[in-house]
């Protein structure tokens, strides 16, 4: 008797420039162990999420710890009002599951020694004050909509970024 092994994890490495994301963030770091449930969590939502009976071409994958992002193909089908509601479905069910939020969108994420840090928005003109955060500081635009966004300017300086308002 053979088995056939599973089919490998898609990440957005795969996914075209044009694909559409949505971006979840945490303000804690999520381990390994977290970050290999995302994948097979969302390699077996993915593997069945459809629009009107289409399946869509899709993948979740985790970034730097601390995003989860959720892409889409629309060249083959386009998510529709129900199908983005069943991937919102699918965070909240891993904000759960993690015990974390994932739609928290007061969290600001940027670099600091190397690593990926975080505050609350109400917190970044202090750190601004103070030199912790600078023009400079590479901070995580979330707000990004196509994977060749996230490919280019998902990682910018604060001063380049929505965020550059507080300077």
């Amino acid at each position: 008797m053979t088995t056939t092994a599973p089919a490998p994890i898609r990440t957005l490495d795969s996914m075209p420039a044009h694909a559409r994301v949505w971006v979840y963030k945490t303000a804690r770091a999520l381990s390994a162990a977290e970050q290999k449930m995302v994948l097979e969590h969302g390699a077996a939502f993915t593997d069945t999420w459809a629009a009107h009976g289409a399946p869509l071409d899709a993948c979740v994958d985790v970034l730097h710890a601390r995003f989860v992002v959720v892409a889409v193909d629309e060249a083959q089908a386009e998510a529709s009002g129900c199908s983005i509601d069943k991937s919102v479905g699918f965070i909240k069910q891993l904000e759960h599951d993690l015990n974390l939020m994932l739609t928290d969108r007061m969290v600001v994420v940027y670099e600091a020694e190397g690593k990926a840090q975080s505050c609350r928005l109400q917190e970044l003109p202090e750190l601004i004050k103070s030199g912790t955060i600078t023009a400079d500081t590479i901070v995580f635009d979330d707000l990004v909509v196509t994977v060749g966004e996230l490919r280019e300017r998902f990682r910018i300086p604060l001063r380049t970024s929505w965020m550059e308002r507080f300077l």
